[in-house]
């Protein structure tokens, strides 16, 4: 080891100690976000404005029953052609029923998976909720479903429980802090596929993100 990476270790683990060995407060207790807007909406008017706000997001929204779900990815994909998938190790899905003739496991760094994951046709995703009041779907990031499912290909389909759908954002954030104690690196809020307006404020899909992206209500 060179004097220069010798420095570099230790003023790593100095900094490294000091933070494990950080004030904690004992007497801390999370309380919920407050929603700064009242959202009153029963549970089929919200089914019904999931759908509606998530189709004006540029969603395209499908139904299935769990059963199913595999039949419907088919569907989906073979109207499109795709034929290679990218999927999370958490994805659990029959993947003999998915009709795809590459089927890659996002399971290493992206450094040794970055040609598959940026060549890759679509993803399948599980978001955690959905938002009815914005049309949109939480989506937490693990090392058993990476951000990048829901980035590098050219098609993102995201799986979304009914019973899974609440009024608002601070509701779906209060859950999922009730649910983890300790948060995720990342929590993505996805309304549909990726666009921007920059250039002549023409709207341009897939430019930093998926061309297009269905969510499969079941």
């Amino acid at each position: 080891m060179s004097r220069i990476e010798e420095i570099s270790a230790k003023s790593k683990e100095a900094i490294l100690s000091k933070l494990r060995g950080a004030y904690v407060d004992k007497e801390f207790v999370r309380s919920p976000s407050i929603d700064p807007v009242e959202h009153i909406i029963s549970n089929g008017a919200m089914l019904d404005e999931m759908k509606q706000k998530m189709s004006d997001n540029k969603y395209i929204v499908e139904e299935s029953t769990r059963e199913k779900l595999e039949d419907k990815i088919n569907e989906i994909t073979q109207n499109y052609g795709y034929e290679s998938l990218l999927y999370g190790e958490s994805l659990g899905l029959d993947l003999t029923k998915i009709k795809a003739n590459k089927k890659i496991c996002f399971n290493q760094e992206i450094e040794n998976l970055r040609s598959e994951v940026f060549h890759s046709d679509f993803s399948i995703i599980h978001a955690s909720y959905g938002v009815s009041s914005h049309g949109v779907a939480l989506v937490l990031s693990s090392k058993e479903q990476p951000r990048m499912l829901s980035l590098a290909p050219k098609l993102c389909i995201v799986l979304l429980k009914k019973e899974r759908i609440v009024p608002s954002l601070s509701e779906a954030l209060n859950l999922v802090k009730q649910e983890n104690e300790v948060l995720p690196s990342n929590i993505l809020f996805i309304a549909g596929p990726s666009r921007t307006a920059d250039i002549e404020l023409i709207t341009v899909f897939g430019v930093h993100g998926p061309q297009k992206a269905h969510i499969i209500l079941y």
